[in-house]
């Protein structure tokens, strides 16, 4: 929306008003996409009435382009925890995104991996009580996936 003026600046020597140049950034669409992980946990350590399971998910995506310099990176996390009830547990955590990556033109260097963690926590710190934690890497490749792709992986936890 227009309101008549002209933003620039005058030029305090000569006295010449130089209007600025309107920069149009370059048309791009998201790359979009879900990443999904369900984890299932084997529990072997006793844990305390009323122990907690964090299970978190980090993801991150690079894109850079190697011929003109330009880069992009994101970093997603998310988490969820379910109550301790028996042997076994499991959690699922969810990250949609929604990445304006580095646009197509000479060497492009995609990068897109994923983490986890998954630990015991509990409310009132007491003698005697275990906490744990594992983490480790879920996947990792030199390619971001196809836009509107869902990436589902499964991770195997022993606590």
């Amino acid at each position: 929306m227009s309101n008549g003026h002209v933003l620039g600046y005058q030029d305090t020597k000569t006295g010449t008003f130089h209007a600025l140049t309107a920069v149009v950034p370059d048309a791009a669409t998201p790359t979009t996409g879900t990443v999904q992980v369900t984890f299932n946990i084997k529990l072997v350590t006793t844990f305390a009435k009323g122990t907690v399971l964090n299970c978190t998910l980090s993801v991150s995506g690079t894109s850079i382009n190697e011929t003109t310099g330009t880069s992009t990176f994101y970093d997603e996390y998310a988490a969820d925890s379910v109550d301790i009830s028996g042997t076994t547990a499991t959690c699922k955590t969810t990250i949609p995104y929604s990445w304006l990556l580095t646009p197509a033109g000479g060497s492009i260097v995609d990068s897109f991996s994923g983490s986890y963690s998954v630990s015991a926590t509990f409310a009132s710190a007491s003698p005697g009580v275990s906490l744990r934690s594992t983490s480790s890497s879920v996947f990792s490749t030199t390619k971001i996936p196809a836009s509107g792709t869902t990436s589902s992986y499964t991770v195997n936890v022993t606590l």
